[in-house]
């Protein structure tokens, strides 16, 4: 039996469930250092009998290496690398009197709908409502007008809801469509108290033509915390929820897997690493000193300086220091290159070239244009920004469509890439990268098979080897390396691999 409430509109859906640990992360990582510090074990486990002043020590000296953000941002800024571009079918009145404040707060919409796309490629989904300043009633008692509107100033806006806000949605299928019929906003807003200022919420409940505000208040039953009360009601003059959904990789409804959710992981990982890393250091950096044939019985307590004498009273004691070998230390500092590695080419992944179909919608992808993940992302972006516009004319009661746009799907890639492979030739023959870092650079960028074997391409390389050196009457190098990742293993008279 379910432990939700079923009068509390603060009751979440089960897709809104599954979705927050995957939300949680993702937020946490954006939230830098500062977040994953604050989130504690949660993304930092303590080892087994770690006291709480050598916790504390570890956690504070991390420092996240946060590679979310980077490509977050590297890969949600090129569909907005130029102005968006409105189509002759944008309404005149909403291109005039909407788009360049289209959220009231001063925000074009270039500048609202980047944002928009970042939230919805972090978390797989993000919302907007497009919503109407509640007008006051005309003084005479008659309806108002469109022209009341106009007069008064009033106008439709959009509004970014993050999806964790949206606590519950209920859907119906209508002549094939998916239609919203119930959705609960959990929203905060901050009001003046005294001189210091406080933080409230409410629910917005949306239906169908229909809006309501629900507010907690102190509970009298037994057991719970706060029940809601209904204090708003209004009607909209729409028989919808205007509400749109730009999903970057869906699941189902209100629910789909964060494109950059694998890399966050990894990124945990990294940051796991790098605490470890960074208290091996600590303790290595330290010599120890440690004394055979006495015990602390036997003298005063050591001080060690220039002008002191130690003293033993056994013979054949000595004092030495204990020094850290300083194998783990590399161990360390090669599990963070590797992951380093890994996540650097998750970018690269949105932007390879894939043919065929990669979404359902078939206006962005049945053209050789749409030839990446991030580039079926734009089409589907380019929809919800489209049905946005429609709501917008439905508001202004335009009587026709909002019209639809155009972002940036050329990114150059062809020309990065000449770039990008002249620089992996000359970083692999300089030896600043490994072997195994550029095989990885060329598997990311398509050049070699997604399914490319590098231990069996190694020995296929050393028999071609062992071949020629043996026809030619010389020996390979008997220490020569045993595997693709010895850099060491090219024969003695080939010091660079043969390449």
């Amino acid at each position: 039996m379910s432990d939700k409430d079923p009068k509390s509109p603060a009751t979440t859906s089960a897709a809104y469930d599954t979705m927050v640990p995957r939300w949680r992360v993702i937020e946490t990582l954006l939230g830098g250092t500062e977040a994953m510090r604050a989130a504690g074990e949660t993304y930092l486990p303590r080892h087994q009998e770690e006291t709480d002043t050598g916790y504390r020590e570890r956690l504070q000296s991390a420092v996240l290496f946060n590679m979310v953000e980077q490509t977050l941002d590297t890969l949600s800024g090129k569909p907005f690398s130029g102005p968006i571009k409105l189509n002759d079918d944008v309404p005149a009145a909403i291109q005039e009197r909407i788009l360049d404040d289209v959220d009231l707060q001063g925000n074009n919409l270039d500048v609202f709908a980047r944002q928009w796309f970042r939230e919805g490629m972090a978390k797989a989904f993000a919302h907007v409502l497009i919503d109407f300043p509640r007008p006051a009633p005309r003084e005479d008692g008659q309806p108002r007008t469109l022209a009341d509107d106009r007069r008064e100033g009033l106008r439709p806006y959009w509004v970014l809801i993050k999806p964790e806000c949206l606590l519950f949605a209920r859907s119906e299928a209508i002549n094939g469509g998916e239609v919203l019929q119930h959705v609960r906003i959990l929203e905060h807003y901050t009001v003046q108290d005294g001189f210091a200022e406080g933080t409230k919420r409410r629910i917005r409940v949306l239906e169908p033509g229909i809006v309501q505000l629900w507010e907690p208040k102190p509970s009298k039953k037994q057991g719970r915390d706060e029940d809601w009360e209904m204090v708003d009601e209004w009607a909209t003059g729409l028989t919808y929820v205007p509400l749109v959904t730009f999903y970057a990789h869906r699941e189902g409804f209100m629910c789909g897997k964060p494109p950059l959710l694998d890399l966050a992981w990894l990124n945990v990982a990294h940051w796991q690493s790098s605490a470890d890393q960074r208290h091996i250091l600590t303790v290595s950096r330290f010599p120890i000193l440690a004394c055979s044939g006495a015990s602390g019985e036997d003298s005063d307590p050591i001080v060690v300086g220039p002008n002191k004498v130690l003293y033993n009273p056994d013979p054949q004691g000595r004092f030495y220091y204990v020094e850290h070998t300083g194998a783990a230390v590399s161990a360390g500092r090669t599990d963070l290159q590797d992951l380093e590695q890994q996540m650097a080419g998750y970018g690269a992944e949105f932007l390879k070239k894939r043919p065929g179909n990669q979404t359902a919608t078939a206006r962005a992808l049945d053209s050789a244009e749409a030839s990446s993940d991030l580039a079926a992302m734009i089409g589907l972006f380019e929809d919800a920004v489209a049905q946005a516009l429609d709501i917008t004319a439905d508001w202004m009661r335009l009587g026709a469509p909002g019209g639809t746009v155009e972002l940036v799907k050329d990114f150059g890639l062809e020309e990065q890439d000449a770039v990008g492979l002249q620089e992996l030739r000359e970083a692999r023959k300089s030896r600043d990268i490994s072997r195994k870092a550029y095989l990885n650079a060329l598997r990311l960028r398509g050049i070699l098979p997604e399914d490319y074997d590098e231990e069996a391409d190694w020995e296929l390389i050393q028999q071609e080897i062992s071949g020629a050196m043996g026809a030619a009457g010389l020996d390979l190098d008997p220490a020569g390396g045993d595997g693709p990742d010895d850099e060491g293993g090219a024969p003695n008279n080939q010091p660079n691999g043969g390449e």
